[in-house]
């Protein structure tokens, strides 16, 4: 029998299977539940646990708990953490000896009167954890338990430390940084040792990725963290925690099982968990550059309201006087208006049964984009360069909403409804010419779209524990999406330079779809000897998707000899007879219908699969190891229509994408160590006999022969801390290889410039990367930060040689040439290394600090017409952040050059010297703030990007931002309950 057959008879066998094995464990529990157990049995071990919350707010309590026998025996303690799945729950637990017992449970706490609560462990099976029922604690009267925070044993407020590490989490207390006025959250990230702060807000923390950033345990406008950045005022933050978050089914079970993500969540103030607070501010510059905002937060207990609104026209919002990492290559991409508003809102009841959370973004924009590229292809025969010029203006509105809910009890449920709306319009001309040793063709572009897509989506989670220890899940997904209308307007002129001739043509293209999909999965765990458990879960998923794309040559209507038919060296205007967007007549518009370039196909899918999990943990809850192993059979069916070619197609696979997962986490560091495989098919539209000639100088031809590409990642990374130096250091590795690539065949005809395109298969592909960063102060009073982070990479990449031949040779192009003929293939190896260095001295109100960073990339090959590439890119500099003590005016500023070498084009071979400052001043007691700042005030900014792989190196620049300077003025305003201050 094949082992994919096996596999899969054992995954439809395993719920039954489980639950045989349930139905003899309950007989054999009920039938000697007072037998004696040997010696074997009392060293087994299970987990009791539960919460601890204040009896009036419901809030957690960082409580000792005593755990004792029915005699007052002691039998161990512990402190509540309230860190485990980064929510707001109180969490302790203990290990005990599998056996039935009484005890007595006792919470105490500063500013807290005794409580406690007793258990009876009554029904053991497979069960291996006990949940105590919640402990509600009455506060002292005139009793603060916030003013002092206790973690761990590490007292943080009176000493002011920075950092603290509680388990895997890493604490910032906000306390210990010195900020201006009117610092938002963004300034206090930017100083947090360790943390780095991305100009379109991603936060990396030793050198990995934030994925989530949270409010006190909750998402807040997730997926946009500059909402919270920008607009959350630095003094209501008590701490900034960093850890590793378990997944939504992690926390549903009460343990470990899947990969974690890195989160950062904001504690705000005790006094700032109730009330309200407005932040605006306004602002007025040089070239009409403005900006304006509006963030209002209203907290209780258990619900919070916010709102948000902005306008500008800035396109980033980077402030002078932290790293200067004003790298041109990182800069916002050409001129944008933003118009956003948003609201979020969240609450819970007072038990923490059940959570809400609803959100509603509003946005509209208005980008101008110039880029001009430098294009070096390489051929078997010289390379082939190119080089051209666009301008692109997009108008675009997007709205979404969401809801998603919690139910904890009696079982957990979870579900969420999200609904997405766009609008957009955008309009492009572009101009491109192709040359060796000569010119050899050249051609203007403009085009015009328009569209409107509608998604709408749902999705349940429901997870249930039986009595005796097993578990049960389904879960249920939806969602539908409209792409319509959406219509293109495109022209072309290309002119050939070796034969003379010229080639116009106007299109309209109608490329509408419409989509569906609905999934769902059934599962059962089981909980085995030695700490193991096995789930096994089967599942149903159906996609349809339904696209209609017709082209028409309007240039076919006739009565265009008014175009300008020539084409000299300074190429005219298209200047065709109807401006774009132009249609005709609906019975004038079906007489010029491109059909070989127009298809329809609907194509339903249906995927019959199962899964295998396989889970340990460590004794001391420390450590996980998991092993998953879904199977899915897939079947397809497709009905495709494009001109003579009316057929309908089957196509089926089995894929098997197995994943490993390591994780360990404690004092002293963090274990990462995670693989998995994935498999990606081919659009099954792509694989049609058929071809592409709406472009003169880009024919695309199908390749039915086209195989899946399998992917293998292995990504590493460990941790090392030592608490007392406040040093952290960090190791990570990761590598990829790549069965089955798809690369692409080439085929360029010298006389015209044209390319001939063919998708294949290819292998020889893979890279491997690794890297460090080291922080820890050097100095004996931790003033002085140091800052390192080197890494390095090398890519193996392996693609298909350009081939040049004659047009005799290459006339006509069909399938059935490209599949038979020989390829040679290219390899091009690179090499990059990057290190930055930063070291940051504060003291009192000055924060100081000198960087550099150094990057090189060599790529070579066996090629003899290729020349290697040796470029460098590199950056020093410093900034400053002062607060003059009569005046009380806070300064910032960085200077920072930019250097590249090494590329093939003069234009990025630049040194570009950035100077940013702003002065700003406090009134009313912090209400009013007034900032003056200047960006760029030498002028020197652009944006430059270079890539490099197996059949060509590109160069780009971008328009972005002039310099300017922008005088803002900001207005806060808080209202808290009576008997809270600021």
């Amino acid at each position: 029998m094949h082992i994919r057959q096996k596999l899969l008879i054992l995954l439809l066998l395993a719920p039954a299977l489980a639950t045989t094995a349930t139905a003899q464990q309950v007989i054999i529990v009920s039938d000697t539940p007072a037998k004696a157990k040997n010696d074997s049995t009392e060293k087994k071990t299970i987990t009791l646990g539960g919460h601890v919350y204040d009896s009036f707010t419901k809030a957690p309590v960082k409580a000792l708990i005593t755990l004792m026998k029915t005699d007052s025996t002691v039998v161990d303690t512990t402190r509540v953490h309230i860190w485990e799945w980064g929510t707001s729950d109180g969490v302790y637990w203990f290990k005990v000896p599998r056996r039935q017992a009484k005890y007595i449970l006792k919470a105490t706490c500063d500013g807290y009167e005794d409580t406690y609560a007793d258990y009876e462990i009554k029904y053991l099976a497979r069960n291996r954890e006990f949940e105590v029922p919640r402990i509600l604690m009455k506060k002292r009267a005139d009793d603060d338990i916030y003013g002092e925070g206790t973690l761990d044993g590490v007292v943080v407020t009176g000493t002011r430390v920075k950092i603290a590490y509680k388990g895997d989490t890493v604490v910032y207390n906000a306390a210990a940084f010195k900020l201006p006025e009117g610092s938002m959250l963004d300034g206090l990230i930017r100083q947090m040792p360790g943390a780095e702060l991305k100009d379109n807000g991603d936060i990396y923390v030793n050198g990995e990725k934030v994925e989530n950033l949270t409010l006190n345990g909750k998402d807040f406008f997730k997926g946009n963290n500059k909402v919270m950045l920008d607009n959350l005022p630095y003094y209501t933050v008590q701490t900034v925690e960093v850890y590793n978050k378990s997944s939504r089914e992690s926390e549903f079970r009460g343990r470990e099982m899947g990969k974690k993500e890195l989160t950062m969540d904001v504690k705000l103030k005790r006094e700032y968990n109730r009330g309200a607070l407005v932040n605006t501010e306004a602002g007025y510059g040089t070239d009409d550059r403005y900006l304006a905002r509006l963030f209002g937060l209203y907290y209780t207990d258990h619900t919070r309201l916010s709102l948000f609104a902005n306008t500008n026209n800035i396109n980033e919002d980077r402030k002078p006087g932290y790293n200067g990492e004003w790298s041109p290559a990182n800069m916002p991409q050409g001129l944008k208006t933003t118009h956003q508003t948003g609201l979020n809102f969240t609450t819970e009841d007072q038990d923490k049964t059940y959570e809400e959370q609803a959100d509603v973004t509003y946005t509209w924009s208005h980008a101008d984009n110039q880029t001009r590229t430098l294009n070096e292809r390489f051929a078997t025969d010289g390379n082939i360069m190119s080089q051209g010029f666009s301008t692109n203006r997009q108008r675009d509105l997007r709205l979404s909403a969401a809801n998603e809910f919690m139910l904890k009890k009696p079982f957990r449920l979870w579900g969420n409804l999200a609904m997405s709306y766009s609008h957009g319009r955008n309009h492009s001309e572009s101009s491109d010419s192709t040359f060796r040793q000569q010119l050899i063709n050249e051609s203007r572009n403009a085009s015009l779209n328009r569209y409107s897509r509608l998604g709408l989506s749902g999705a349940m989670d429901f997870y249930h524990k039986l009595p005796w220890g097993d578990e049960v899940s389904l879960s249920v997904s939806g969602d539908y999406s409209q792409l319509k209308p959406s219509d293109s307007f495109s022209t072309s002129e290309t002119h050939y330079a070796q034969t003379g001739q010229n080639d116009y043509r106007n299109y309209y293209n109608d490329n509408h779809n419409r989509n569906y999909n609905y999934s769902a999965n059934a599962g059962y765990g089981v909980n085995l000897p030695n700490n193991w458990e096995v789930s096994a879960s089967l599942q149903y998923k159906q996609v349809y998707a339904e696209s209609h794309n017709s082209n028409y040559r309007l240039d076919w209507l006739g009565n265009l000899d008014d175009i300008e038919s020539s084409l000299n060296t300074q190429l005219p205007t298209l200047n065709a007879q109807h401006s774009l967007g132009w249609l005709p007549s609906n019975d004038q518009l079906m007489t010029v219908l491109d059909a070989d370039n127009s298809d329809s196909h609907i194509h339903l899918e249906r995927t019959y699969g199962g899964k295998l999990h396989f889970f340990t943990r460590g004794k001391n809850e420390d450590r996980f190891f998991a092993v998953t192993l879904p199977l899915n059979h897939v079947t397809e069916r497709m009905h495709y229509m494009q001109a003579s070619l009316d057929t309908v197609a089957h196509r089926h696979h089995t894929d098997f994408e197995p994943t490993i997962m390591f994780f360990k986490w404690g004092k002293t560091g963090t274990r990462q160590l995670y693989y998995t495989m994935g498999i990606s098919q081919p659009d099954f539209s792509s694989l049609m006999p058929t071809d592409d000639t709406t472009n003169p100088l880009a024919l695309h031809i199908n390749n039915p022969a086209l195989k899946s590409r399998i992917n293998h990642s292995l990504n590493g990374r460990y941790q090392i801390r030592r608490d007392s130096l406040q040093q952290s250091i960090s190791f990570w590795a990761s590598g990829s290889l790549t069965q089955r690539s798809w690369g692409t065949r080439t085929i360029y005809n010298p006389t015209t410039g044209a390319y001939t395109f063919f998708q294949d298969n290819i292998n020889g592909n893979w890279n491997a990367s690794l890297g460090t960063n080291l922080e820890r102060p050097i100095d004996r009073k931790k003033r002085l930060l140091l800052s390192e982070t080197l890494s390095g990479s090398y890519t193996h990449s392996r693609d298909f040689a350009i081939e040049t031949l004659s047009a005799a040779d290459i006339m006509p192009t069909t399938l059935d040439m490209m599949a038979t003929r020989e390829a040679n293939t290219s390899v091009v190896n690179t090499v990059y290394l990057e290190d930055q260095l930063r070291l940051t001295y504060q003291y009192g109100d000055f924060t100081g600090g000198v960087s550099g960073k150094a990057a090189w990339r060599r790529s070579t090959s066996y090629r003899e017409d290729f020349q290697d590439i040796n470029a460098w890119d590199y950056s020093y500099g410093l900034n400053l952040k002062y607060t003059i003590p009569v005046a009380k005016i806070d300064v910032a500023t960085d200077l920072t050059m930019f250097s590249r070498r090494g590329y093939n084009s003069s234009m990025m071979n630049t040194d570009d010297l950035v100077w940013n400052a702003s002065l700003s001043r406090s009134f009313l007691k912090g209400k009013i703030t007034a900032r003056l700042m200047a960006f760029d005030i030498l002028h020197q900014l652009s944006s430059t990007q270079y890539s490099v792989n197996a059949q060509g190196r590109t160069e780009t620049w971008h328009n972005c931002i002039p310099r300017y300077a922008l005088l803002t003025l900001a207005y806060k305003f808080q209202k808290m309950p009576k008997g809270k201050k600021q």
